[in-house]
């Protein structure tokens, strides 16, 4: 990357500050200064049907990619993420495991089938386990174990009921929504077991719906009461200001960020990322950095990432808290390995954000 072309990103965004360009060793000061890996999780959309040729495959390659940052030949210099949040919207059936993508509603094997994909030996979950034990002998330890977070699907109320390994739920009743998510739960949490992962660690169940409102705000507080039986956290990113979203903490969740929905629809202002983070500030809970393959592929959304990232660099106590990063269609890896000098630029300015824990970051 030139330095020219380092310095153009950096007067896009209005800075007229001096800009110091790293070298491709000291990409990713955190792990040379030897501070801890700030909370990071990454979406992960493994178990998606093969149909869905715009999903990653998740190679080693790829997961490197997700858990770490790398220099312009894809070798890791530091750790990019702690965490990675497993979550679909299609059963390898192509139904769909929620309701606001139509389609037909997952059945009680799809369930199944979607928790024996991820984590099937040489699965998702098994590679993101071999990458991490591969990163780790490339540039040290995380400091522990990385973590995982698996979804429960949405139990969908367009069906009356669901068989989940031979007992019907009535999907109506409050109580049977909440036991099969206990039993999903038991299953995640006995066959992540059976894996025997070296390096990674479950720490939570993850709730796939981005709003809760009607019946589902009976439903969630009793998963709630399920997922913590188990001894996992519960975890939900809500799109931007949905219905039970300001009100979080009523439904059992311990951490939730608020999705800005800003980079998707080019006619939204960039004070929407300015809302989303005033709001996660004042309700306690993290932010979403979203990007897509479009911030390469589009000139329309070239710059939808930037606001992100400079709302964030001003923001000190919003990247203490944890980020969860949303890349869909694997922009985060075609941004890695772009060899671009603007999008290298792009890429070292969000390694920048999202591992410094400094008052100030500069591009």
């Amino acid at each position: 990357m030139s330095v020219l072309s380092a310095l153009s990103y950096a007067r896009s965004l209005g800075l007229v500050t001096a800009l110091v360009i790293p070298s491709r060793t000291s990409l990713g000061s955190q792990a040379n200064q030897g501070h801890a890996p700030l909370p990071r999780w990454v979406l992960v959309y493994g178990g998606a049907p093969v149909r869905h040729k715009a999903y990653p495959r998740y190679t080693l390659d790829d997961l490197t990619r997700l858990v770490a940052v790398v220099d312009t030949v894809g070798r890791p210099t530091s750790w990019l993420t702690t965490g990675a949040v497993f979550i679909e919207l299609y059963a390898p059936s192509a139904n769909v495991f929620t309701d606001w993508i139509g389609g037909t509603p997952a059945t009680g094997a799809d369930w199944r089938e979607y928790l024996d994909t991820i984590l099937a030996p040489g699965g998702p979950v098994a590679r993101l386990d071999s990458t991490v034990g591969l990163v780790t002998a490339a540039i040290g330890s995380l400091g522990g174990p990385y973590h995982i977070a698996v979804m429960i699907p949405y139990p969908d109320t367009r069906v009356d009921t669901l068989r989940y390994d031979g007992k019907l739920y009535a999907l109506r009743k409050a109580d049977d929504g909440a036991a099969l998510a206990g039993a999903y739960t038991a299953d995640v949490t006995a066959k992540f077991r059976a894996g025997n992962f070296r390096h990674l660690v479950l720490d939570a169940m993850y709730w796939l719906h981005e709003s809760i409102q009607g019946a589902d705000t009976a439903v969630v507080p009793a998963v709630a009461v399920q997922v913590h039986r188990a001894g996992l956290r519960f975890l939900w990113i809500p799109c931007f200001t949905s219905p039970g979203s300001f009100v979080w903490r009523q439904f059992g969740f311990d951490e939730t960020w608020m999705q800005p929905n800003y980079f998707f629809t080019p006619t939204l202002p960039a004070t929407r990322v300015d809302s989303a983070i005033a709001i996660a500030r004042r309700l306690g809970m993290g932010t979403e950095l979203e990007l897509d393959d479009r911030l390469l592929t589009s000139p329309e959304y070239a710059d939808r990432l930037t606001p992100y990232l400079s709302r964030l660099a001003a923001a000190p106590d919003l990247r203490m808290r944890a980020v969860a990063i949303y890349e869909g269609h694997g922009g985060l890896l075609a941004l890695s390995r772009s060899g671009d000098p603007w999008h290298r630029a792009m890429y070292q300015h969000l390694v920048r954000v999202l591992q410094s824990a400094d008052s100030v970051v500069t591009p």
